[in-house]
């Protein structure tokens, strides 16, 4: 587990409001604190779905919606004159990137026994801050994982032009 603090909140905003960059994410959860505080829980509804619906799905119903289909939601509540009051988003990485993850030659545990990866980023009092995270399906003493999307993130963050430094 990293924390980084950002040095460019419109970069980061940017990325994430504006731009396709963290589309493949999955949202567990976001608050947003402008006039109101709003919550979104990123957890998929099943009953909103028919079995028919749920079986023309390629990977089946996720656990959690696309970022891609939130942010928009998001972007609407942030825009305008004034900078949110705090805003939070919990992103996990899509099974697709876990896999990628795991596949790493450094990794030793493989994907399914990996629950999750997780992306945490919170503007506050005019800052914003991204801490890292791994779940398993069972305790386990290897690090390599953990060490394996922190780099993942610090690389992803250098990529799209993102300056943090470790906290």
């Amino acid at each position: 587990m990293i924390a980084l603090q950002l040095k460019n909140t419109k970069s980061i905003m940017n990325a994430l409001l504006i731009s396709e960059q963290f589309d493949s994410f999955l949202v567990e959860e976001a608050s947003i604190t402008t006039f109101n505080t709003f919550h979104i829980d990123g957890h998929i509804v099943k009953d909103f779905y028919s079995s028919e619906e749920i079986d023309n799905m390629e990977h089946g119903l996720p656990d959690f919606s696309l970022w891609k289909d939130i942010r928009p939601i998001c972007f609407q509540l942030i825009k305008g004159k004034k900078t949110p009051v705090t805003f939070r988003v919990i992103l996990h990485a899509d099974p697709a990137l876990t896999a990628f993850i795991a596949s790493q030659p450094d990794c030793e545990v493989s994907a399914d026994l990996i629950r999750s990866l997780v992306l945490n980023i919170r503007y506050d009092n005019g800052r914003v801050t991204c801490v890292t995270g791994t779940a398993f399906t069972t305790f386990l003493m290897d690090k390599t994982t953990d060490a394996i999307w922190d780099k993942y993130i610090r690389q992803l963050f250098s990529r799209i032009q993102i300056d943090f430094e470790e906290v």
